[in-house]
């Protein structure tokens, strides 16, 4: 019993020494570099007006660093960065700031791209880009961000994990030992070589996650090449489970599990199926539980950032997969859209509320196949508002508009038919179902529309000008039109 007590013990004490924050000597390994570290390292302030999706209106704070000086290339996660039009400010380490736009954000992963102007009055310096794919369990790291608005913080960890699925759809992750990171997302995380190969994600109050720096670094190449960023899509939400639980639960024969070769690096895990994306290729092709073992023969195991690569490869055609259901092989050709062209291009400002097609997300989120166009705003008062649930302590309104003043609207541009049609004042009704209420269905709603302060505008992204600009009968954009030029 004593003995027993013993190990322990000693087993504990070694647990504490490996989760701790590290000693200050650990730092050590930066602290000549740090200065310079800083200097790369940039404090963003977002502010949105006008929020698609699930985001909200106001002010929010993170965190990124400059990854090409000479094109004002900046690298925040994609939440600071929001799908929304905003107006951005970005801090640098010597007090000074500048606005930015948005160049790129990632549909599916967590990293965008904004640029500003080169010419500011300090002087820019980029990271050195890694790999977070030559990561050992046990290496230490360095962030350093915003975390709690207080700027410049300073974190020094430890890679637990070099693979875990923390984010969306199909995303690989660093578990991380960083504590407390919050106001954090967008730092950069370097190795002891002084090189980028993270980008932080998200965190609780003794874990970190972050996003491996290859997934910036492969769409950083897209750009500077000037070829199009594309995102493979099969309509797959993918999650790691141990080839235990495969064997036992789901069938997966250990005949395949014994050939899979795994690297000794963490447990042995294999992707699953664990969800559908409505209205996309993969719900004829899979079932949620199915193991996925292949994609085009090449044995992929728990690897997700090659899953990505593989996909990207193939939009426009298709790909194979080799899957198992219930211990049967099954090989499924799918055809591989890009999730680019889904992203919000195009919106509408009517009575008020903003109007947009429905994205991917929103189907993802909410198991929603229906035809329609989604309002993520309305303010109190306005026409629109009392057709969604509008409290504020729920967020935005999750509105799905599927027919308005007697006209169908399965998108935005019959949506557009039936407003152009209407004057101020005009009483009228709209169809909807507001997706946040629990069992939720398609009910009808009486308005009267006050267009006084809120007439029919569209609007359309500018990808020369990096701007919303409004389009409309008679009317074209412009480079005039955008904030940029």
């Amino acid at each position: 019993m004593t003995r027993s007590t013993g190990v322990l013990a000693v087993t504990f004490a070694a647990a504490i020494l490996w989760f701790a924050p590290q000693s200050a000597s650990s730092q050590g390994i930066w602290t000549d570099r740090l200065s310079e570290f800083k200097s790369m390292v940039v404090n963003i302030e977002t502010s949105s007006e006008i929020v698609f999706e699930t985001e909200e209106q106001g002010t929010s704070y993170g965190t990124g660093f400059i990854v090409d000086a000479a094109l004002g290339l900046i690298a925040p996660n994609a939440p600071v960065a929001g799908t929304s039009p905003s107006y951005v400010k970005v801090h640098f380490h010597d007090g000074s700031f500048t606005e930015a736009w948005p160049l790129y954000y990632d549909p599916t992963h967590d990293f965008a791209f904004y640029q500003i102007d080169p010419d500011v009055p300090v002087t820019l310096r980029a990271v050195t880009l890694g790999s977070g794919r030559d990561l050992a369990v046990g290496d230490e790291v360095l962030l350093i961000g915003n975390n709690d608005q207080e700027e410049y913080s300073i974190k020094v960890g430890s890679v637990a994990n070099l693979n875990v699925n923390k984010g969306d759809r199909h995303s690989s992750y660093i578990h991380s030992t960083f504590d407390r990171t919050g106001g954090s997302s967008g730092s950069p995380v370097w190795n002891a070589e002084g090189e980028v190969v993270a980008i932080h994600a998200r965190g609780t109050e003794t874990s970190s996650f972050e996003l491996p720096i290859d997934y910036v670094v492969d769409a950083l190449a897209k750009i500077r090449s000037g070829e199009p960023i594309r995102r493979g899509e099969i309509g797959v939400d993918l999650e790691l489970i141990t080839v235990g639980e495969a064997v036992r639960h789901f069938g997966l024969p250990e005949s395949v599990v014994s050939g899979m070769e795994f690297d000794g690096s963490g447990t042995p895990r294999v992707m699953q199926v664990e969800t559908l994306i409505p209205r996309t290729a993969g719900v004829a092709a899979f079932k949620p539980g199915d193991i996925v073992y292949a994609v085009n023969d090449e044995v992929l195991r728990d690897d997700l950032y090659r899953f990505d690569q593989l996909l990207n490869a193939a939009v426009g055609d298709s790909v194979s997969l080799t899957v198992y259901r219930n211990g049967e092989r099954m090989d499924v050709a799918v055809p591989v859209s890009d999730m680019e062209q889904s992203k919000v291009r195009r919106f509408v400002q009517f009575a008020g509320a903003t109007i947009h097609e429905i994205t991917p997300k929103l189907r993802a989120f909410f198991a929603f196949p229906g035809d329609g166009v989604s309002m993520s705003y309305a303010p109190q008062g306005s026409s629109l508002s009392s057709i969604g649930l509008n409290d504020p302590d729920l967020g935005n309104p999750m509105v799905i508009i599927s027919e308005f003043a007697g006209r169908p609207v399965r998108n935005l541009d019959d949506f557009i038919a039936a407003a152009r049609g209407l004057e101020d004042g005009d009483h009228t009704y709209v169809i909807s179902r507001d997706l946040m209420l629990y069992q939720s269905a398609l009910m009808p709603h009486s308005v009267t529309l006050n267009l006084k302060y809120g007439p029919l505008g569209v609007f359309e992204w500018d990808g020369e000008v990096l701007d919303w600009v409004e389009v409309g009968e008679g009317r074209t954009k412009t480079a005039e039109d955008g904030r940029r030029r």
